[in-house]
C-alpha cells in the first residue's frame, strides 16, 4: 500500500485529518464528532486506518436503545477490516460493527450530484452505507480493494510455497520480515526493530557460528589434493 508509513504514523497520533488530506479528500465529521474522538479505543494496537468517512446505516439488534431508524455512523477502513461506529446521542455508549476483509468480495462507490454511497458486497448481503461525503466514498472503494487483492495475493503466494523445513529458519524470518515491508504491513521502524532483536538474540548467534564453523569443513571436502 502506498504511503503505509504515513497512514501508520497518522493512525497512531490519531490525526484523522491528516489522513484525510493524504487521500485528498476533507475530513467528513458531520455527525461523527464523538465517534472521531472514541475511535483510538476501539483500535488493536498494529491495526492502521486507510481512509474515514460518515454515512447513514439502518440499526441493528445491537444498536443503542435510545437510537432509532437510521443514523450516521462513522465508516473506517483499515488495515484489519471495515469498522462503523455510532455514538448514542445521550450516552456514553458506542454501537460498534466490524467486518473483516477476508469476508469482503469486493467494495463499489456510487457517487451522485451531491451524496455518495458506498457497497461492500459480502456475497451473501450487501452492506450500504448513504450520504457519504461525494468523494470519500470512491477514495474508500478503491483503497479497499487494493488492500483486498494485495492481501489476497499474499495469502496465495504462501498456500502454493513449497512446506520445505529450512535449514535456518531464523535466516527466514528475515526474508519474512522484508516481504511484509514490500506489501505494507510492516513499517520501517518496525523493520529494523524487528531485525535488530534478531541479530541480537542469541539463537542467532547460536546460529551464526555453526554457519561459520561449517564453513572450513566445507572448502576441505572441495579441495582437490596436490599430486
Amino acid at each position: 500500500m502506498d504511503n503505509f508509513e504515513k497512514y501508520a504514523a497518522y493512525t497512531k497520533a490519531a490525526k484523522w485529518d491528516e489522513i484525510c488530506e493524504l487521500n485528498n479528500v476533507q475530513i467528513d465529521s458531520f455527525g461523527t464528532k464523538k465517534e472521531l474522538r472514541a475511535l483510538p479505543e476501539y483500535l488493536d494496537d498494529d491495526e492502521v486506518v486507510f481512509a474515514l468517512t460518515s454515512g447513514i446505516m439502518s440499526q441493528t439488534s445491537t444498536s443503542n436503545a435510545l437510537d432509532f431508524g437510521t443514523n450516521t455512523w462513522l465508516v473506517v477502513l483499515t488495515t484489519d477490516r471495515f469498522l462503523f461506529l455510532d455514538a448514542a446521542m445521550l450516552s456514553s455508549s458506542v454501537d460498534t460493527q466490524s467486518i473483516r476483509h477476508e469476508n469482503v468480495q469486493a467494495v463499489s462507490a456510487s457517487q451522485g450530484f451531491m451524496l455518495g454511497k458506498i457497497m461492500v458486497d459480502l456475497g451473501s448481503r450487501v452492506i450500504t452505507i448513504d450520504n457519504c461525503q461525494k468523494a470519500t466514498v470512491k477514495v474508500i472503494a478503491d483503497l479497499a480493494n487494493k488492500w483486498i487483492k494485495e492481501l489476497s495475493n499474499t495469502r496465495r503466494t504462501e498456500a502454493y510455497s513449497p512446506s520445505v523445513e529450512s535449514a535456518s529458519p531464523l535466516l527466514d524470518l528475515f526474508e519474512r520480515i522484508d516481504r511484509l515491508f514490500k506489501i505494507g504491513a510492516l513499517t520501517e521502524e518496525e523493520v529494523n526493530d524487528s531485525k535488530r532483536r534478531l541479530l541480537n538474540s542469541a539463537e542467532f548467534k547460536a546460529e551464526k557460528a555453526r554457519l561459520l564453523d561449517a564453513i572450513p569443513q566445507q572448502v576441505k571436502q572441495t579441495e582437490t589434493p596436490r599430486p
